[in-house]
């Protein structure tokens, strides 16, 4: 499947072939919607699935590491710190 709605069909194109993931921003920071990490940091964000998390009453806050690259976009995010918090993740599709 494309998500071509995103406009950035050919990157996540890229991406899902090196089996890195998209993660969306809870709190969009300046363009930075979403970002890419790699599935050992994605594991680590999800240990399992959202809605368990949600019953389990817990989320994980992350901070991450990136570069902005030469045409604007940034770097794959590397995972430089996660913790798990006590309350109702924010769920959205």
């Amino acid at each position: 499947m494309i998500d071509i709605e995103q406009k950035d069909y050919v990157r996540y194109s890229f991406e899902s072939i090196n089996r890195n993931k998209r993660i969306w921003l809870a709190e969009p920071y300046d363009a930075i919607k979403w970002v890419y990490v790699s599935k050992v940091d994605f594991d680590k964000l999800w240990p399992e699935s959202p809605l368990e998390m949600s019953d389990k009453n817990y989320y994980i806050k992350a901070k991450f590491e990136l570069k902005k690259m030469l045409f604007g976009d940034y770097s794959l995010a590397k995972v430089i710190a996660f913790e798990k918090v006590i309350g109702k993740p924010c769920i959205e599709k």
